[in-house]
């Protein structure tokens, strides 16, 4: 009797899940990234613990580059366990994050594994790694790089040398991935982790009820007949929003055209002043928050990110799953994985007005043409979502620990 007791208690215990005690560094709180953590953090395989290396994005705060001051309109830290290092660094680069408080949290905190989600490029990464070694941690990174820089055999070997001290890549899309093989990094130990956004709330918080988008179109002076391309991003040189009205500018339809900037930057008074010259339709709102954003995609026709550098282009996936077409340069990470030229959008050269112009004015002229890649950008978008990053996660645990 006490045999056969043992023997299904031990079965039973044999079919329960391992539960794998995580230690996640962020470099702040960021908007797209904590309902990943509470997804994660909800499974019963893992307990997790996010440790921040900077309280940004947490309260009020001013973003000197969109010259705004900003608090986020939803609740980015419920749901999930999380701790504030204390932060030495400053400025910009490899010294913004300087959190030596992360280097006894893994030498002495029982974790079965880390993962350094604010990518490998901060004092403060180089600390977890190196207190990972020590220990014996199997540690990850996760990151948007993709752009392979130009210098010399000591910046790359470099590169090589650290991505030699990481036991698996968590790859948020294609040319993440090019970017890690590049320096060496075996792809059998890359997991696919996509950069992705909250799709069901961006799909459900960007219906209307009979009637509310004209009225919000109407705020913009646009109606039906009116083709509005919608920007969501800073308004700074490297997202490069010249090129768009100038674009928009060369357009055959430019007449019927309204663009709506929502974001804010350095360059809006030059924006204004092109418009105005030009006699272009522009609006400038200004930066709009998290529950209000849904819809402002939603008002309009297609999606544009005329960036010169864009590692990932989360605001792309925004735009997507709100059921846009969506017109991308081959500069952002988003036009490897998920802009797919000729099915729910284009590519175009960064720089490019005269190609952009063509592109807007084919969805211009084409309400069908604009219907179905709308369509498309939502199948596309479903597929990558946190699901498919808790599955890359847990499939590097496994495989590792």
């Amino acid at each position: 009797m006490n045999a056969a007791k043992n023997t299904a208690a031990t079965a039973t215990m044999r079919s329960w899940p391992r539960v794998y005690r995580v230690a996640l560094l962020a470099s702040h709180v960021i908007q797209y990234q904590a309902p990943f953590y509470r997804l994660l953090a909800a499974h019963p395989e893992l307990d997790l613990t996010v440790f921040y290396g900077s309280r940004a994005g947490a309260e009020t705060y001013h973003d000197a580059e969109m010259q705004t001051t900003l608090q986020w309109d939803v609740d980015l830290l419920a749901g999930y366990r999380h701790v504030f290092l204390r932060n030495f660094g400053r400025g910009e680069g490899w010294a913004r994050l300087v959190n030596p408080g992360i280097v006894p949290q893994l030498l002495f905190g029982r974790y079965d594994a880390a993962i350094l989600f604010l990518g490998w490029g901060t004092i403060t990464s180089l600390l977890a790694l190196a207190a990972c070694r020590m220990r014996g941690l199997p540690v990850f990174v996760y990151g948007d790089s993709n752009e392979i820089p130009r210098g010399g055999s000591l910046a790359h070997g470099l590169r090589r040398a650290l991505f030699a001290l990481v036991d698996g890549f968590l790859v948020s899309g294609n040319t993440n991935a090019d970017y890690y093989a590049h320096f060496g990094a075996d792809r059998r130990r890359f997991f696919s982790v996509p950069w992705a956004i909250d799709n069901d709330r961006f799909a459900n918080e960007s219906r209307f009820a009979p009637g509310e988008r004209a009225a919000l179109r109407a705020r913009f002076g646009a109606d039906d007949d009116r083709f509005v391309v919608i920007y969501s991003a800073k308004l700074l040189p490297r997202k490069d929003p010249m090129t768009l009205l100038r674009a928009v500018d060369a357009m055959r339809h430019r007449a019927r055209t309204t663009v709506v900037f929502l974001g804010h930057g350095a360059l809006r008074d030059e924006l204004e002043a092109f418009a105005r010259a030009r006699g272009l339709d522009a609006r400038f709102p200004g930066f709009i928050n998290q529950r209000d954003l849904p819809r402002h995609y939603a008002m309009g026709d297609v999606f544009v990110l005329p960036s010169t550098y864009e590692p990932r282009g989360a605001v792309v996936n925004e735009a997507m799953a709100c059921g846009l077409p969506v017109i991308a340069t081959s500069a952002s990470g988003s036009a490897g994985d998920i802009v797919r030229d000729g099915d729910n959008g284009f590519v175009f050269e960064a720089g490019d007005a005269a190609t952009l112009a063509r592109q807007l004015d084919a969805l211009a002229e084409d309400r069908a043409l604009r219907a179905r890649m709308g369509e498309r950008s939502r199948e596309i978008i479903a597929a990558w979502d946190y699901a498919a990053g808790v599955r890359g996660v847990l499939e590097a645990l496994r495989s590792t620990c």
